[in-house]
């Protein structure tokens, strides 16, 4: 498959107009990646929550509309995993000094982003799955609730956003191997079918050449029927026709001409055979 660049995928979804607000919705978090960790380091701390699960809520408000709409777009289905991937990531790294178990959500989102990468690179559709959605679903809230803890620093808060980071990080897991999984099957199925048309092209040149070769046969048969020699009911049909009479006996093809008598102009074994008449 020949991939398409972002901007060609953009504005292939400009043409349908009920892909604007999906698609809004879901760049929106790319915006709330760095309106979040911006809140938590100005001291407005309610305010980053708030907006974490503002901005979360929209990965399943987009969806939502743009199949009660028919606003499906390309465009959409490759931009919502990279945003998602941002508004998990940079409000992460933010935050990573109060909250290091977060490195391993990190590590595991960035191995899901290489897989679904390769995949878009290798066969242009990657396979989504109810794992990597699942596991979208836990990441924002182990984001918020790391914020919520290192702002209160209440112990049994840290000890269960600990608790919910790890439990996310293996929902990441399953859905880095089911990703991986599909990727592989997916990578399977376009060499089966490249194997196929292949097969089918090597086919197709056997039966031309097949055919090629029996015109051929037709062809050389004909000019071998066309230069057959002559049947001896055909040539003694010619030779009737011919008056040997009308023909100089030098034109004749290999007949030795006769000896011829200066003084009669007759050719000699004429003359002595009418001498012994």
């Amino acid at each position: 498959m020949a991939e398409k660049s972002i901007s060609q995928l953009f504005k292939e979804s400009l043409k349908n107009k009920n892909t604007y607000i999906p698609n809004l919705l879901t760049a929106s978090r790319l915006v709330g990646a760095f309106v979040v960790p911006s809140l938590f380091l100005t001291g407005n701390i309610s305010g980053a929550v708030i907006a974490t699960v503002a901005f979360a809520s929209t990965d399943f408000f987009d969806g939502k509309i743009a199949r009660a709409t028919n606003g499906y777009s390309e465009f959409g289905r490759v931009l919502d995993p990279i945003v998602d991937k941002a508004f998990a990531v940079v409000p992460a790294l933010a935050i990573l000094p109060s909250v290091p178990i977060l490195a391993l959500n990190i590590g595991a989102e960035a191995a899901i982003g290489y897989i679904n990468a390769k995949s878009y690179v290798t066969n242009g559709n990657p396979k989504s799955s109810f794992l990597g959605k699942f596991k979208t679903f836990c990441l924002f809230p182990a984001i918020g609730f790391a914020y919520l803890s290192t702002a209160l620093n209440i112990p049994s808060l840290t000890a269960f956003t600990t608790a919910f980071c790890l439990g996310t990080l293996g929902v990441q897991s399953a859905a880095a191997l089911d990703y991986h999984k599909k990727a592989k099957q997916q990578e399977k199925t376009e060499q089966n079918t490249e194997t196929v048309i292949e097969e089918q092209k090597e086919e197709d040149n056997k039966t031309k050449s097949l055919e090629e070769a029996k015109q051929y046969d037709k062809v050389k048969e004909k000019d071998i029927q066309s230069t057959q020699p002559i049947k001896v009911e055909e040539s003694q049909t010619i030779l009737d026709s011919i008056d040997l009479d009308q023909i100089p006996l030098e034109q004749i093809p290999g007949l030795i001409e006769a000896p011829v008598d200066q003084t009669t102009n007759t050719p000699k074994t004429f003359r002595k055979t009418n001498n012994k008449k």
